[in-house]
């Protein structure tokens, strides 16, 4: 054997055996890592059970509030729609009752006064109320429908 072949037969070996060294310690590191894959499963797996149980009571009350504003969803329309049909079955009667209101306001004014007394009733110096009716303003925005001096007289022609 010459030189050459014996440092090439060191060479290999002790290739060999860095070789070997690094494959040990590429074992001992997955060991490793088998281990910790173990603990992480073991304490992960509880957790994600917790987790499920958790979304599962979530879905649950989300369930339950999405029929609470069904409920309340209904029962909105309902009283607006009793508001509404309250509005139109009261509002005539209490327009009537208040005009009732007035005219016997009106009456108990006059009622009350003497009938010679001159004496002001109203703010303004007049008793605006018991003025006779064709003397009375207009309602605002409305139009006075007859004329107050009468019928208008056609010209036969």
């Amino acid at each position: 054997m010459t030189t050459v072949s014996v440092v090439v037969i060191v060479v290999a070996i002790v290739g060999l055996v860095v070789v070997a060294m690094a494959v040990q310690a590429l074992i001992a590191t997955l060991r490793s890592l088998r281990e910790t894959v173990e603990d992480l499963r073991r304490e992960t797996l509880p957790a994600i059970a917790e987790l499920r149980a958790t979304v599962d009571t979530a879905n649950v009350e989300l369930a339950r509030v999405d029929a609470l504003l069904d409920t309340a969803e209904e029962v909105s329309a309902r009283v607006d729609a009793t508001s509404k049909l309250s509005w139109m079955v009261l509002r005539n009667p209490l327009v009537k009752l208040a005009s009732v209101s007035v005219a016997t306001d009106r009456m108990a004014r006059r009622l009350q006064r003497a009938p010679g007394d001159a004496t002001p009733a109203g703010p303004g110096g007049s008793d605006a109320l018991s003025a006779p009716v064709a003397e009375l303003p207009p309602a605002p925005g409305r139009r006075n429908p007859r004329p107050t001096g009468g019928r208008r007289r056609r010209r036969a022609g």
